[in-house]
């Protein structure tokens, strides 16, 4: 009995421990299970990271710097994308706004062409009509049939042209807006384990017709803060007058080609019911040909208004991601991808062939926010700083000469040199000031001067002698102007002049003497005046048996 139950026993421990042999260790699968959420958490802030400061793409520069200070470098980072998404979202409208100036002028030069045919085929016309003589009616006949084969040529070519163009405008379109899908950062920053994340804030592309449409809008919307309201009605009816005499003028290519033909084969003979119908018609497509280039010249001026507009908001995007990428470096990440692609872009591009849109483009940019009222901002600030700097530099000037004049420890060398540095130290703080003013980079133009500088001071070391030299007369004031001295090894004479660099001298036979103050430094300096004797420096000492030999 005791044996039976020993070996029951031993069987139920063994089917315990292969059962949980079978199911593993607990802990362990609980670790997994853990770890299963913790992961799947972590990798989700990656995927739904999205920027927070452009929710507002006109937020002031100070409110944006605000918000990026708590921010660490990922956040940052992130912020630098959704930016830099915006900005080549304008990029991609400007240059859809631009290809449609462009175009617009392509097919102005198309219905100048037409009107030019045209108006040849009504000078043929009339020729004939006039024609009298048998050979005069064969040549007109053949001037008619001349003019009305280049017509057709002309208006089979625009015909072609304006589906070529078409064609053209869909095709941008859709790469515009496959690359709005893709979007992708800078590739030196692109992070393989969120690739997604930068796409979600990429707006989407603006077609040819979205751009078309925003420009007339842009363009009522200015007009009625003018108050023009003629001009606001004429800007709203640009669109509808082009595509109405577009129609036409399809309508009268069409046909008055065909009745130069009827014509010319009514030729030779008197004028017929067929060569004044095709003269009527070539006059009605010329005048529809002008028609239509107003109308399109207006539509055109309207997209460069609309272009330049943008290029101020490109500005204002710009300054924005250059806020954000100054952080961005400031906290140990890599910038330099996002502002090459700044520096490709930028700037306005004016075509000096194109008068109308040429004018248009400065006169948009003038009134631009962020274009010629920011010049002029800053132009204003260059001049108050320069004004101010040197209106202070004057008064820190008269307060020193004031306040120093009754001081009888400073020399009259050492008070003007301290007046005259003074007013040219804050004129060139004001400078730099200035500069800033301009958005001109002051490190690297700090950097030339330090490196310039260096180079200057190795090459005339003899030159930062005499300046070392004179300093320490302005300081020491061994003598002063008007003492009477002996310096630089037997010149004697009266002091009439010191500068940083030399010391003026005039002997008694009416010579003046421009002396090196650094020759004055290193001798013995007799002040007969006062009857000071200076030594020169220990280092500069000639030994006994030199000055010896020197005697």
């Amino acid at each position: 009995m005791f044996i039976g139950e020993k070996r029951l026993i031993q069987l139920i421990a063994v089917a315990g421990l292969s059962f949980a042999i079978s199911i593993g260790p607990p802990s362990a699968s609980r670790a997994e299970d853990a770890a299963a959420p913790a992961t799947a958490d972590a990798k989700a802030p990656a995927k739904d990271a999205e920027p927070t400061t452009t929710k507002d793409p006109q937020i002031a520069l100070d409110d944006l710097e605000l918000l990026l200070q708590p921010m660490t470098t990922e956040e940052t980072e992130t912020e630098a994308k959704g930016w830099y998404s915006l900005l080549r979202a304008k990029e991609r409208e400007i240059t859809v706004a631009e290809l449609d100036v462009r175009r617009k002028n392509r097919e102005i030069a198309q219905l100048e062409k037409q009107k030019t045919a045209a108006s040849d085929l009504t000078k043929a016309t009339e020729e004939v009509k006039a024609a009298t003589s048998d050979k005069d009616k064969e040549a007109a006949a053949q001037h008619l049939a001349e003019a009305q084969k280049n017509l057709a040529q002309t208006v089979k070519t625009a015909s072609k042209e304006t589906a070529k163009e078409e064609k053209k405008a869909e095709a941008t379109t859709a790469a515009m807006a496959k690359q709005a899908d893709a979007a992708p950062p800078p590739a030196a920053t692109v992070d393989a384990a969120t690739p997604a994340s930068g796409a979600k804030v990429v707006p989407a592309a603006a077609s040819d017709k979205d751009v078309l449409q925003k420009a007339t809008e842009s363009a009522a919307k200015k007009s009625e803060g003018t108050g023009d309201t003629a001009k606001v009605e004429k800007v709203v009816a640009a669109t509808e007058k082009e595509a109405a005499a577009a129609d036409q003028i399809k309508t009268l290519a069409e046909s008055t080609p065909a009745a130069a033909g009827a014509a010319a084969a009514a030729a030779p003979g008197a004028a017929t019911a067929a060569v004044a119908d095709t003269s009527k018609k070539a006059e009605k497509l010329a005048e529809k040909a002008d028609e239509a280039t107003a109308a399109k010249t207006d539509v055109k001026v309207q997209l460069v208004d609309y272009s330049t507009q943008l290029m101020g908001e490109r500005t204002g995007l710009t300054d924005r991601l250059k806020l954000v990428l100054d952080k961005l470096e400031a906290k140990g990440g890599d910038g330099k991808p996002y502002r090459m692609y700044i520096a490709s872009i930028g700037g306005i591009k004016i075509d000096v062939s194109d008068r109308t849109a040429t004018l248009a483009r400065i006169s948009g940019w003038l009134s631009s926010e962020e274009g010629g009222l920011r010049l002029a901002r800053e132009v204003g600030t260059f001049l108050a700083y320069i004004i101010g700097s040197i209106l202070v530099a004057r008064i820190v000037r008269m307060i020193l000469r004031r306040v120093m004049s009754g001081d009888h420890v400073t020399s009259h060398l050492l008070r003007d040199f301290i007046i005259s540095s003074s007013g040219r130290v804050i004129i060139a703080i004001g400078f730099l000031l200035a500069l800033s003013a301009l958005e001109v980079n002051l490190a690297p133009l700090l950097a030339v001067i330090g490196a310039a500088g260096f180079v200057v001071a190795f090459a005339l070391q003899g030159t930062l002698s005499n300046f070392a030299s004179g300093l320490l007369i302005m300081v020491f004031k061994p003598f002063d102007v008007g003492d009477d001295v002996e310096v630089g090894g037997g010149i004697k004479g009266k002091v009439t002049h010191v500068t940083i660099f030399s010391t003026y001298i005039r002997t008694d036979d009416g010579i003046t003497k421009i002396v090196p103050n650094d020759n004055i430094w290193k001798s013995v300096i007799v002040n007969e005046t006062t009857g000071v004797v200076k030594s020169p420096p220990a280092g500069d000492a000639k030994p006994p048996e030199q000055n010896a030999e020197a005697a």
